[in-house]
C-alpha cells in the first residue's frame, strides 16, 4: 500500500507572505476610493417674453376658383378649328372653336326662304280681303265669305310670325357654331381635337376657370361657431358683412400666413351630421399663384389683442401626460410643469396655463436636467427667437394665441 504525503511549507515562509500582505490590506481601506459627487449639470434658463396677441382661431381648408365652367358644344356637328392655346389666359367672349358652320349657314338660308313665302301669302291673303269688303257692302258677298278671308289672313300671319321665329332659331343654332367664353380666366387643355364630331350638350371642349380673387372653402367646429357669437354679441349680419373679419392664409410649404383676405360667406346653420359649418373666405390672387384644389392653413383673429407669454418652442417638451416645460426654482431645482399651449409665432410657442412671468424656464439643455435634481442655471436675456418674434411686423402673420389645440379632427375650418 502506498503512502500519499502533503505538502508542507516552511513556517518562515508563511510568516514572511504575511507581512507582504499587510501594506495591501490597509491601501483597501484607503479614502482615496471614495464616491464623490457630480457636479450639477448648467442649463440655460429664461423668463417668458411678454407681448399682445390676439386670440385667434387655427383650421384648415381648400381653394377653389371663383368661377368654373365647363365649356360644351350647344350643337352637334364636326369640330373645324380650335383658336386658343392650351391653359391661356381668355376673356369673355373670346373665340375657343368654331364648329363646322356650313349645315347651319343652310338651314338659315331655308328658313329665311320659308319667312319670304309666308310675307307673301299674307300680302296676298290681305289683298283677297280688301277685295272682298265692298263686295259685302254690295250683296255681290256674303258675310261668311268674309270671315272666311279675314280667317285666311290670320292664319297667313300667324305663318309669318312661325316663319320668323323659324329664322331666329336657325341663326341662333349658326351662332353656336362659334362657341366662346363664358368668363374670363385661364382656358384649361382642348378636349376634342380638329374633325370630330361633337354632340349638343355633351360633349365638353375645354374647362375655363377664374381664381383671381380665389375661394377658399373651410369647416368650422360648433364650438367654435359659438366663440365667433360670444365675441361679436350684439353685431347685426350686416354689420358684419360689411366689415369682414379678416383671415389669413397658408399653403404647404409657405412660414407662417403670408396671404391675407376676408371672410365672404358661411352657411345659415350647423350641418348636425358632422357638428360643423362651412365657411369661406376671398384672397386676392394677382399674380395667379394660388391655384384651385390646394391644402390650405387659415388663421382666423377673434377679439381684441391682449397680454400673452410666450417660449421658445424648443424648450417645449413631451410625455405621455403632454406638454411641459422644464422651471428652475429659488433653490436651483428643477419643477416639471404642465402647460396648455397655443400656436407657434416665429419659433415661440404661446403658454396659455402653466408658467408665470416671473419663472425662469429650461430653453437649453434639457436633456441634462431632471425634474426634481439640481442644476446650475445660466441665466439669460437674449433669445434669438424672440428677436425674429419682434421683426415679424408683417399684418400677414399676426401675433396670436389659440383658445386650445387644436386637431383636424376637432375643426378643419375658421371663422
Amino acid at each position: 500500500m502506498t503512502r500519499v504525503l502533503a505538502y508542507r511549507p516552511p513556517v518562515r515562509a508563511l510568516l514572511l507572505a504575511a507581512v507582504a500582505a499587510a501594506p495591501l490590506l490597509a491601501g483597501c481601506g484607503s479614502s482615496a476610493n471614495q464616491y464623490v459627487q457630480p457636479p450639477p449639470p448648467a442649463v440655460t434658463v429664461a423668463q417668458p417674453v411678454q407681448q399682445e396677441v390676439v386670440h385667434q382661431l387655427e383650421f384648415t381648408g381648400t381653394t377653389r376658383a371663383i368661377e368654373a365652367v365647363e365649356v360644351r358644344a350647344r350643337v352637334m356637328g364636326y369640330l373645324q378649328k380650335i383658336n386658343f392655346e392650351d391653359g391661356a389666359e381668355v376673356k369673355a367672349g373670346d373665340l375657343l372653336f368654331v364648329i363646322e358652320p356650313a349645315p347651319f349657314e343652310a338651314a338659315r338660308d331655308s328658313a329665311q326662304a320659308a319667312l319670304q313665302r309666308a310675307e307673301a301669302e299674307l300680302s296676298l291673303a290681305q289683298a283677297d280681303l280688301a277685295r272682298a269688303e265692298p263686295l259685302v257692302q254690295r250683296g255681290a258677298l256674303t258675310p261668311q265669305e268674309l270671315d272666311l278671308r279675314r280667317a285666311n289672313v290670320a292664319t297667313a300671319a300667324a305663318g309669318v310670325a312661325s316663319a320668323k321665329a323659324q329664322v331666329r332659331q336657325a341663326e341662333l343654332e349658326l351662332s353656336y357654331t362659334q362657341v366662346r367664353s363664358p368668363i374670363s380666366g385661364r382656358a384649361s387643355r382642348h378636349m376634342v381635337d380638329v374633325g370630330n364630331l361633337v354632340q349638343a350638350q355633351q360633349t365638353v371642349l375645354t374647362r375655363v376657370e377664374s381664381y383671381d380673387p380665389i375661394h377658399v372653402y373651410f369647416s368650422v367646429s360648433e364650438a367654435d361657431v359659438l366663440e365667433f357669437m360670444r365675441v361679436h354679441q350684439g353685431a347685426t349680419a350686416v354689420a358684419i358683412a360689411e366689415n369682414a373679419p379678416k383671415l389669413y392664409m397658408g399653403l404647404s410649404g409657405e412660414t407662417g400666413f403670408p396671404h391675407e383676405g376676408r371672410l365672404d360667406f358661411a352657411e345659415v346653420g350647423v350641418d348636425p351630421n358632422t357638428g360643423t359649418q362651412m365657411r369661406r373666405g376671398v384672397f386676392p390672387n394677382p399674380d395667379r399663384k394660388l391655384l384651385p384644389g390646394l391644402f390650405a392653413r387659415i388663421r382666423f383673429p377673434v377679439g381684441d389683442p391682449r397680454p400673452g407669454m410666450m417660449v421658445p418652442d424648443r424648450a417645449i417638451g413631451t410625455d405621455q401626460r403632454g406638454e411641459y416645460v422644464l422651471v428652475v426654482n429659488d433653490k436651483n431645482v428643477v419643477e416639471y410643469r404642465p402647460v396648455s399651449l397655443g400656436m407657434r409665432i416665429a419659433g415661440m410657442r404661446v403658454v396659455i396655463e402653466g408658467v408665470q412671468a416671473t419663472d425662469w424656464v429650461v430653453i437649453n439643455g434639457l436633456q441634462r436636467a431632471r425634474p426634481g435634481a439640481p442644476v446650475k442655471p445660466e441665466k439669460t436675456t437674449e433669445i434669438p427667437e424672440a428677436n425674429l418674434l419682434r421683426a415679424a411686423n408683417d399684418p400677414a402673420i399676426p401675433h396670436v394665441v389659440q383658445s386650445a389645440a387644436r386637431t383636424d379632427g376637432e375643426a378643419s375650418g375658421g371663422h
